[in-house]
C-alpha cells in the first residue's frame, strides 16, 4: 500500500529549517514522482525529539550560518572585482579546453540494488515484497518496491518502518556479497585487466584498448550462449522479472539483441555500446543480477551516465565536445559526484541549481569559494573529468568501524575495541602492510565524533600491537568523562603512516653492522655477476675504527672500477667477463691491518685465519712456503703494500704488545725475509717488511716468548695467549662501547683521554 500522510500539525520555523536537511533525497533511481511532502512530514514527525533530530538541527544551523556569511560577502562584491575574476575564469577555461581529451572510452558499471538483489536472488519470496538490507539503526540499500515508499540507503531503519510498515529488513551478509562481487570482477577483468573497483558493487573501466582489439575479432569471439531461463534477451518478459531486480513496468529495457539462429547464443557487435551490453549480459548470465552502465569520455560523465537509465540499462555520451556540453546544460548539480546536500543548498542560496547556471556564475563563485572548490565547479561546467584511471595508488590508511545501539559498559567497549583490532589486523596482514599511527574514532549518543591518534616508534600490524595503542586511547576517553559512563554508538580503529620498503629496515645498527660499516656501503654497487658480490669478507674479532676509512677508500676505488667496466659492457662483453674475473679489490685485515688486494675472498679469509693463529703458528707444521701456496690460489696473489711506510701514522692503536726481548729478536730477523714484527705499546703500528713482491710469507715470533695482548678498546693488558678468549673480551668491550654511544647524544670530551690518545671512536653508527 502507498504511504499515508500523517496528521501533522503546523510546522514550526525550526522544523521548516530542519526539513530541508532531513528531506527525502529522491536522486536515487526508482524514487522519481513520489509525494515528497507526505514523506517529509513522516520523516520529521518520526525523528522529532530524538538525538538524531537534535544533531541534524545543529548541523543545519551551522550550514545556515555559512550561507549567511557567503551572502554577506556577495553583497560586498564590486563590479570591478567580478570583471577581474571573469578574466581569470576565462583564462582557466581556455587552458582546460586545450587539455580536453575525448579519445578514451571510460565505463562506470553499477550493480542494481546490489545487496538487496543478492538477497532476493537467494530468497525468491522477497521479490514481491518491499525489503531493505541493514538494521533498525541504518539501512545499506533497498529494493525498488521499497523505494516507492521513500525508503532508501543511509536511512535509519526505524524511519523506514514508519514510511513502509510492511518493510522486511534483512541483516547484512558481507561474506556472501564479497563472493558475488568476485564473480562480477572476473567479467570486468576480461575488458580491462586493470579496472578500478570503487566498492563491492561498482567499478571504473577503460575499454579503449579492448575496443581496438575487438575490431579484429571474428563473430565467434563475440558470441555467448544463452542459459535456459536465465537470459536478458532470450527469455520472456515474465521470466526476466523473476531473475532480476527490474520491478517496474516502465523500466528502460536493454539494447536490442541479435539472437543466433536456433536460440542457442547471442552475437554482440564491435561498438562501445555493444561491448558494454555484452559485459552486462555476461554478468547477468553468471550471477542472475543486473547492472547499469555509463559510457563517456571521462570518469565524471561516466558516473552520471550510469544512473541515467537505471535499472538494467546503459547510456553513452558520444566523444564530441558539443555532445558533452549539451548533456551538461540541464544536468542538476546534485547529480554530479562530489556535490552533496550541503553544497547543493549553498549553491541554491546563490540561485544555482543546474550546471548551466554554474557556468554563468563562475566569476562570482571564484570570489566566494576556495580555489579548490571553484576549480572543481568550472571543470563540472565544462564537462571535464579524469581520463586516466588511477590504479594501484599508494594506500594511505586502513580502518574498520561499527555502528551499534547505545553502549556504556567499559568492558563491552574494550571487548568491541579488541574485535575491531582483530579484524583490522587480518586486513593489514593480508595486504602486507604495517603502520605507525593508530587512530580511534568514537561517536557518542549525541552524534559528536571524536578521533584520537597515537604514533608509535615502530610499525605495527598484529592484533595485540594495535589493541595496546587503541586501548590506551579508549581508556583516556573513558577517564575523561568519569565518573559518568562513556556512552557510544560508533567505534572505529584506523592504522595509517604505512612504512615503505626502506623504512622496514632496522634503524639502529647492530654490532655486526658496526663492524662491517666500512665494507657493506662501499661494495654494494658491485655487479651481481662478480664473484665478490655475493660473499662478504669474513671478519673475526673486531674491525678497527682507525682503519675503517682506509677500507672505505678501497671500496670506493673498487666501486668506481666496476662502474667503468659496466659502461663498456655493450661493446666488450667477452673482455668484460675476463676483466671482472681478475679484478682486484682492496681489503684491510682486521688483525694485522694490512691492506690486501685480491680477487679471491677465500685467500683473504685464509690470511685472517693465519693472523689469528699468530702466537701458535710454530706449533702448526705449516711453513712459509705452505702459506704462500694458500695465498696463491689459481695464480691470484695477494698484494700487501709495505706497511713500514705507515709506522709513523698517528691514530693507530697496537693490537699486540710484546716483551722487550721479543722485540729485539724480531729486529734480528734477516732483513730480506718477509715477516711480521710485534711492536711494543709505545709504537703506533705493527711494523711489517717485505722485499719480495711475488711472494708473501709470514714468520712469527717464537712461541716460547710469552706475549701480552692489549685490548684496543679499554687499553688494558690481558693476561692470556688464547686468542679466542681475547677476541671474546674485545667483543664485550665493543658492545659496551656501542651501547654507551647510543645512549649519549654528545660523547664526553674526556673519554678519549681516559682511554688513550690513540683510540678513536667509530665515526658511523
Amino acid at each position: 500500500m502507498e504511504p499515508n500522510a500523517s496528521n501533522a500539525g503546523s510546522v514550526s520555523a525550526d522544523q521548516s529549517v530542519l526539513l530541508s536537511r532531513m528531506a527525502l533525497n529522491d536522486n536515487k533511481a526508482g524514487m522519481e514522482g513520489l509525494d515528497r511532502d507526505k514523506i517529509n512530514k513522516i520523516i520529521l514527525e518520526t525523528s522529532k525529539g530524538s538525538r538524531f533530530y537534535e544533531n541534524e538541527l545543529k548541523k543545519e544551523q551551522q550550514v545556515n550560518q555559512r550561507i549567511e556569511k557567503i551572502l554577506q560577502q556577495k553583497a560586498k562584491l564590486t563590479e570591478q572585482q567580478i570583471q577581474n575574476a571573469q578574466i581569470e575564469v576565462e583564462k582557466l577555461s581556455a587552458e582546460l579546453e586545450r587539455g580536453r581529451n575525448l579519445s578514451r572510452v571510460i565505463v562506470h558499471v553499477d550493480m542494481d540494488a546490489f545487496y538487496a538483489a543478492v538477497e532476493m536472488r537467494d530468497c525468491p519470496e522477497l521479490k514481491d515484497k518491499p525489503m531493505a538490507v541493514g538494521s533498525m539503526s541504518m539501512l545499506s540499500t533497498s529494493n525498488y518496491y521499497a523505494r516507492r515508499y521513500g525508503v532508501r540507503a543511509a536511512m535509519p531503519g526505524f524511519i523506514a518502518k514508519k514510511l513502509c510498515p510492511n518493510l522486511v529488513i534483512v541483516p547484512l551478509n558481507f561474506a556472501k556479497y564479497r563472493a558475488v562481487s568476485e564473480q562480477v570482477r572476473e567479467v570486468f577483468a576480461d575488458y580491462d585487466p586493470h579496472f578500478l573497483p570503487m566498492s563491492l558493487d561498482e567499478a571504473y573501466l577503460d575499454i579503449t584498448d579492448h575496443l581496438e582489439q575487438r575490431q579484429h575479432w571474428p563473430e565467434s569471439m563475440r558470441t555467448y550462449p544463452i542459459n535456459e531461463g536465465n537470459s536478458e534477451g532470450g527469455a520472456t518478459e515474465a521470466e526476466t522479472d523473476t531473475l532480476s531486480p527490474v520491478l517496474f513496468e516502465d523500466s528502460p529495457t536493454a539494447s536490442p539483441t541479435f539472437p543466433v539462429p536456433g536460440g542457442k547464443g547471442e552475437v554482440f557487435g564491435t561498438s562501445p555500446e555493444e561491448a558494454v551490453r555484452e559485459m552486462r549480459f555476461r554478468i547477468e548470465q553468471k550471477t542472475s543480477l543486473t547492472a547499469s552502465a555509463g559510457i563517456a569520455p571521462n570518469m565524471m560523465l561516466a558516473k552520471v551516465c550510469s544512473d541515467k537509465n537505471k535499472p538494467n540499462g546503459q547510456y553513452r555520451i558520444p566523444p564530441e565536445r558539443q555532445a558533452v556540453m549539451d548533456f551538461i546544460q540541464d544536468l542538476p548539480v546534485r547529480k554530479v559526484s562530489g556535490i552533496g546536500k550541503v553544497t547543493e543548498k549553498m549553491l541554491a542560496a546563490l540561485g544555482i541549481v543546474s550546471c548551466a547556471q554554474l557556468a554563468q556564475q563562475m566569476a562570482m563563485l571564484s570570489l566566494l569559494f576556495s580555489d579548490t572548490s571553484w576549480h572543481h565547479f568550472i571543470q563540472i561546467s565544462l564537462g571535464l573529468g579524469s581520463t586516466h584511471i588511477e590504479r594501484d595508488s599508494e594506500r594511505k590508511s586502513m580502518s574498520t568501524e561499527r555502528t551499534f545501539a547505545e553502549m556504556s559498559d567499559a568492558e563491552e567497549q574494550y571487548s568491541l575495541c579488541r574485535d575491531l583490532c582483530q579484524d583490522l589486523a587480518k586486513d593489514l596482514q593480508k595486504e602486507g602492510l604495517k603502520g605507525k599511527t593508530v587512530t580511534l574514532k568514537l561517536k557518542n549518543v549525541k552524534f559528536e565524533v571524536k578521533t584520537k591518534a597515537f604514533t608509535l616508534q615502530c610499525a605495527v600490524c598484529t592484533e595485540e600491537e594495535i589493541f595496546t595503542a587503541a586501548k590506551d586511547l579508549l581508556k583516556a576517553e573513558i577517564d575523561n568523562v568519569s565518573p559518568q559512563p562513556l556512552r557510544l554508538r560508533l567505534m572505529g580503529v584506523r592504522v595509517s603512516s604505512f612504512v615503505s620498503a626502506d623504512d622496514k629496515q632496522p634503524q639502529q645498527k647492530s654490532i655486526v653492522g658496526f663492524l662491517k660499516m666500512g665494507s657493506d656501503t662501499k661494495h654494494h654497487s658491485v655487479s651481481m655477476d662478480e664473484p665478490c658480490s655475493t660473499t662478504e669478507p669474513h671478519t673475526s674479532g673486531f674491525m678497527r675504527p682507525a682503519n675503517a676509512e682506509s677500507l672505505q677508500t678501497c671500496g670506493e676505488s673498487s666501486s668506481k672500477t666496476n662502474t667503468a667496466s659496466r659502461a663498456n659492457e655493450s661493446t666488450h662483453m667477452d673482455t668484460q667477463s675476463s676483466t671482472k674475473t681478475n679484478m682486484e679489490q682492496c681489503f684491510t685485515c682486521p688483525v694485522c691491518f694490512k691492506e690486501i688486494k685480491t680477487t679471491d675472498l677465500t685467500a683473504f679469509n685464509q690470511h685472517i685465519d693465519e693472523c689469528l693463529k699468530g702466537s701458535s703458528a710454530l706449533n702448526d707444521n705449516r711453513t712459509s712456503t705452505d702459506i704462500d701456496q694458500d695465498l696463491d690460489v689459481q695464480g691470484k696473489y695477494l698484494h700487501i703494500p709495505d706497511p713500514m711506510e705507515q709506522l709513523d701514522q698517528p691514530g693507530l692503536t697496537p693490537f699486540l704488545k710484546c716483551s722487550k726481548d721479543s722485540k729485539d729478536e724480531s729486529r734480528s730477523l734477516p732483513p730480506n725475509e718477509p715477516h711480521v714484527l710485534l711492536k711494543d705499546s709505545g709504537s703506533n703500528a705493527l711494523p711489517q717488511n717485505s722485499t719480495h713482491s711475488d711472494e708473501v710469507g709470514i714468520k712469527t715470533v717464537n712461541a716460547e716468548k710469552v706475549s701480552t695482548l692489549t685490548c684496543p678498546v679499554c687499553n688494558q693488558a690481558q693476561d692470556t695467549d688464547d686468542l679466542t678468549l681475547f677476541n671474546h673480551h674485545v667483543d664485550m668491550c665493543l658492545n659496551q662501547e656501542v651501547l654507551l654511544e647510543l645512549r649519549e647524544s654528545v660523547p664526553p670530551v674526556s673519554l678519549g683521554k681516559a682511554r688513550g690518545d690513540n683510540f678513536k671512536r667509530p665515526q658511523h653508527l
